[in-house]
């Protein structure tokens, strides 16, 4: 499905000035603009909001509602065999004057994930390892809000911006084990950009977050229930905490992340961008009473290098290149206690896990423009090698990656008011190495958990997919839209699938 990145409190007020805009423009050249499949190739280039006066050449304001069903054979455990659900997404990237743009977006989904089984917390990705887990899990509803809103202005030469962004979360399950959960994610962004000489602009930009985990799980049956563990890491787990009746945890993180950016013609010539952030996740678990006990502090570490240059051959065709490293680090640091006393005390903080992930990526783009159609390739390759381990005691896995695929995109009008536009794409992941060197937890069922996990890690992954949409436009009406998209991707000589529908207006 093709997904809107701007928003639903600006859409109405952003409705004349997009109509407006787009009165002077086909249909087909509205959708190409709207659509700019250039755009999403460089999408990290405007993490800088100082950069998004180049964002679009005119207004535009997007609604829609769609459906998705995934179900998949192959899984990892603590992420469910695939979810179904519906969203409700809204956007707009409003030009109010020549040196003044605004732009948001909103969104709502509701989404049903089926067997979510040693994971009992949101956002996995995130928090991992220092998770809450249990052997049974089940079927878990997760409802999604986003807002967010920007605003850029430039005088002379400098150009400033600022992103404010909010994300929550409500998690639950109505049967054995009932989690109840939600998250909050507050994220400030700003840029300042300073136009060096002719087109050739540096730039900051720096993001602040903070983002809030309040879980708990509860039990009905009196006929007895799963124990918990408080994970610490490849089938680890803290054993003073584990197995309580009623365990509530709560994860509070604090981000920063600080870059610089150099640009020629707003990014359609060249740019460079590089950036480094850190984020500290607290995971504490609530006792008897009001008392708290950290369990853990994950600091994560980044660092992140792009490079893009584009190149005109005529005005039929256009070439670019991106390449890009990132390097990120995990480490882990957990709490010991002592029940020596009466109450808990806190005897030492020690790191015991670290996680190193370094890819490198480098993608290509080509694309050919005519008045009626336009078709752009997109072929990329990855590198990536991924290392985990953890002492007390000693356990690890490592693994070596190769990614390659093509993205392409072809847009055809049919008329003056219909456009039909065909997305298929490939991509294909290749295990280089795999090492295995993890110990045992000394429970079986915990390790046959985090070997079918090392399994899932380990094994090559092959996907084709495409999106189809068909936009059409009513005298005196919005444009309107379908899209559907399909996917199909083979694990282990088995098939997991993935489809999608949505219906919308654009204006």
């Amino acid at each position: 499905m093709l997904h809107p990145k701007t928003s639903f409190c600006l859409l109405l007020i952003g409705f004349s000035f997009s109509v407006k805009a787009q009165d002077s423009l086909s249909l087909f050249k509205t959708i190409g603009n709207q659509y700019d499949t250039e755009r999403n190739f460089k999408n990290n280039f405007y993490h800088n909001p100082a950069s998004m006066s180049g964002y679009s050449t005119s207004s535009f304001s997007e609604f829609s509602v769609g459906y998705h069903k995934n179900r998949e054979k192959v899984y990892r455990r603590q992420l469910g065999n695939g979810d179904k659900g519906l969203s409700v997404e809204a956007g707009s990237f409003q030009k109010l004057k020549p040196n003044r743009y605004v732009w948001g977006s909103a969104s709502y989904q509701n989404i049903k994930t089926g067997s979510v089984q040693w994971n009992e917390t949101l956002d996995y990705e995130r928090n991992a390892p220092y998770i809450t887990a249990d052997s049974v899990g089940g079927k878990l509803n997760v409802e999604r809000y986003q807002f967010a809103g920007g605003y850029l202005q430039k005088m002379n030469r400098w150009t400033v911006a600022g992103q404010v962004s909010y994300s929550a979360q409500l998690g639950s399950r109505s049967k054995d084990p009932r989690l109840e959960s939600t998250t909050s994610d507050l994220r400030i962004n700003a840029g300042v950009n300073y136009k060096v000489f002719r087109e050739y602009e540096a730039g900051i930009f720096g993001e602040v977050s903070k983002y809030t985990q309040n879980s708990s799980i509860n039990f009905q049956s009196l006929l007895g229930r799963p124990y918990v563990y408080q994970m610490s890491g490849l089938g680890f787990s803290n054993y003073l905490f584990n197995g309580e009746d009623r365990p509530n945890q709560v994860y509070e993180e604090f981000a920063f992340k600080g870059g610089l950016q150099i640009s020629g013609s707003q990014g359609k010539d060249f740019y460079l961008q590089a950036s480094v952030g850190t984020a500290n996740n607290i995971k504490s678990y609530k006792g008897t009473g009001n008392t708290f006990f950290d369990l853990s502090d994950l600091k994560s570490e980044t660092f992140e290098f792009e490079g893009a240059k584009f190149f005109n051959i005529s005005e039929k065709h256009r070439l670019g290149a991106v390449a890009g490293y990132t390097a990120s680090r995990k480490t882990g640091s957990e709490y010991g206690y002592s029940m020596n006393t009466a109450s808990l005390s806190k005897l030492f903080k020690r790191q015991a896990y670290r996680k190193e992930d370094y890819t490198s990526t480098l993608k290509g783009f080509y694309q050919y423009s005519q008045d009626r159609f336009s078709i752009t390739a997109v072929p990329f390759f990855s590198y990536e090698d991924r290392k985990e381990r953890r002492i007390y005691p000693n356990s690890g896995q490592k693994f070596v990656y190769t990614y390659f695929g093509i993205n392409a995109d072809y847009k055809q009008q049919i008329t003056e008011s219909q456009i039909f536009t065909l997305q298929p794409y490939f991509y294909k992941r290749t295990v280089s190495k795999s090492i295995n060197a993890l110990s045992s937890s000394g429970n079986a069922a915990v390790d046959g958990w985090i070997r079918q996990d090392f399994e899932f890690q380990a094994s090559d992954i092959s996907a084709f997919g495409t999106a189809v949409r068909y936009d059409f436009k009513v005298e005196k009406l919005p444009a309107f839209f379908v899209s559907a998209q399909f996917e199909t991707q083979k694990i282990q000589k088995k098939n997991n699938n993935f489809a999608g529908a949505s219906i919308g207006i654009t204006f």
